[in-house]
């Protein structure tokens, strides 16, 4: 049973890293969130659009649909993975200027407090 266990772990790890999520399993995470506003073409080959609700996380699977909710207006959207980064370690999630303005209409910070859940 704890092999069983232990490998489980193993494989969500590797998952993990290689980008390979389990679309089955639902799951959170909290931190801080940015917007990024350049770049010619996203890590899945799209033209980078500023207007559309898309974000870039580093390992969910590209064209993944997740809900951001701002843990300070309490305001969520739904946005698609298309992109990767942010690789500073302390942010969680990179968002477009449309998604950013959806969960901070009045743009109080362009750093946000969200929770993501897929």
């Amino acid at each position: 049973m704890r092999i069983l266990s232990i490998l489980r772990l193993f494989i969500t790890t590797l998952f993990g890293c290689l980008g390979i999520a389990d679309a089955a399993q639902a799951g959170t995470e909290c931190g801080v969130a940015a917007y990024y506003d350049q770049g010619e073409l996203t890590a899945n080959g799209e033209d980078f659009d500023p207007n559309q609700l898309t974000a870039a996380h580093p390992w969910l699977p590209f064209n993944s649909w997740v809900t951001v909710v701002d843990q300070h207006t309490g305001i969520s959207v739904k946005v698609r993975i298309n992109d990767r980064g942010p690789w500073d370690g302390e942010r969680i999630l990179d968002m477009t200027p449309a998604t950013i303005n959806v969960i901070d209409p009045d743009r109080t910070s362009d750093l946000r407090h969200v929770c993501i859940h897929w």
